[in-house]
């Protein structure tokens, strides 16, 4: 009896044994199908996401820039003409030096190393400094001039922060560094218009801002237009004026803008260039009466700015052509952009934490050993290309 009892303790052992190793061999074979088929759809996953981030790359590299080219179409070629004289302009929006960027800045020039190359190649390169002069920006305000800004508007609702005083020393301090301004009122037009020789052809730059109850900075008034720019039509080939206007942190041009836009360019505006709203706004090419084409950007966005609002770190470079006949004549010939991105590196970084990004050139680059950003990143900058192309008119 005791025999047969140890038998069928082994025979039950054995089966519970060959259960065991039949449920381990199952379990096992369940577990590698899970891990090769999480391994096969990560991949499948991965396959999938370097799809989309080549077709987005190929997409926004072939797309087409341009937001006027109607003059250029109907030109004939310019080696048809005595000369070929081409003035290039740049423009950028509002420069800004905020409280982060002075914290986290130390070298200021870190932030414009992948942009500036744009501003260089420009005959006059134009902005708006909304940065008061101290002892503690001095140092920024360097780094955008070596940056290749030259050219900078005073008028706007920051100018007297620090009072006349600080408006005062802001002047002088950018003039003795080569950056020569404009917007600060005076009693004439001679004074207030500035008229700048680029290539034999003089250029007429004039600026506003809204009325923000300040005296100090010349404050946009029909009056004020009429006397300033019959002297630029008077004394210059082209005029450019400078307007800050509009609502903030918005793409929406306000009615305001473009009624103030249609009366600038009935009294002889040809290029008026926006900024405040801290957002790229839409550009229109305009006849006048005299069927003469006017370009009008309405907002190119900030510059720079420690913003933390995405739409706010969109911004563009604005690039225009002046074509002079040899009758001394000069007219709008091509306008395009470069996208640019403010780029805040995050809390982590003590030091040159903000960036102005190549938007197209880091794009292109990203997944390659060489490519700075993450995939955070680079899905900002394909949502900010996107956004400017629609906000801009252009589909592809």
């Amino acid at each position: 009896m005791p025999n047969r009892r140890a038998r069928t303790r082994r025979r039950d052992n054995i089966i519970v044994e060959t259960i065991s190793n039949r449920t381990f061999l199952i379990l096992s074979a369940i577990l590698i199908a899970i891990i090769l088929s999480c391994v096969l759809i990560i991949k499948l996953l991965n396959i999938k996401e370097a799809r989309k981030i080549f077709e987005e790359q190929e997409r926004i590299k072939y797309q087409i820039d341009e937001i006027y080219s109607s003059t250029e179409a109907k030109m004939q070629d310019l080696q048809n003409y005595k000369t070929n004289q081409i003035i290039r302009l740049s423009a950028v929006g509002d420069i800004l030096c905020g409280n982060n960027l002075r914290q986290y800045g130390k070298d200021y020039n870190e932030i414009f190393t992948d942009i500036s190359k744009y501003l260089k190649d420009s005959d006059l390169t134009l902005g708006t400094y909304e940065t008061t002069i101290t002892e503690e920006t001095k140092d920024f305000a360097n780094a955008v001039g070596k940056s290749g800004i030259d050219f900078v508007s005073l008028a706007h609702n920051h100018a007297l922060d620090n009072g006349n005083e600080g408006l005062k020393a802001t002047k002088e301090y950018l003039e003795s560094i080569g950056i020569n301004t404009v917007g600060v009122s005076a009693n004439t037009p001679e004074e207030r218009v500035k008229i700048v020789e680029i290539k034999n052809t003089k250029i007429a730059i004039i600026a506003y801002t809204y009325d923000n109850g300040k005296e100090g900075v010349n404050i946009y008034s029909e009056d004020l237009i009429k006397q300033d720019l019959e002297y630029a039509e008077q004394n210059a080939a082209i005029s450019i004026v400078m307007e800050h206007w509009g609502d903030v942190n918005t793409n929406t041009v306000s009615k305001y803008q473009e009624e103030q836009a249609k009366y600038l360019i009935s009294q002889g505006a040809d290029i008026i260039i926006g900024a405040h709203p801290s957002a790229v706004q839409k550009m229109d090419v305009v006849q006048n009466s005299n069927f003469k084409d006017c370009f009008v950007a309405y907002s190119v966005g900030d510059y720079t700015s420690d913003f933390t609002i995405e739409n706010a770190n969109l911004e563009l470079i604005l690039n225009i052509q002046i074509f002079v006949d040899t009758e001394g004549q000069a007219s709008l010939y091509k306008v395009d952009y470069t996208p640019v991105y403010m780029h805040d590196k995050g809390s982590s970084y003590k030091e040159n934490r903000f960036k102005i990004l190549d938007m197209k050139a880091e794009i292109a680059n990203f997944g390659s050993e060489t490519s700075s950003i993450d995939k955070k990143t680079y899905d900002k900058l394909v949502r900010g290309v996107d956004r400017l192309n629609s906000i801009l008119g252009n589909k592809k």
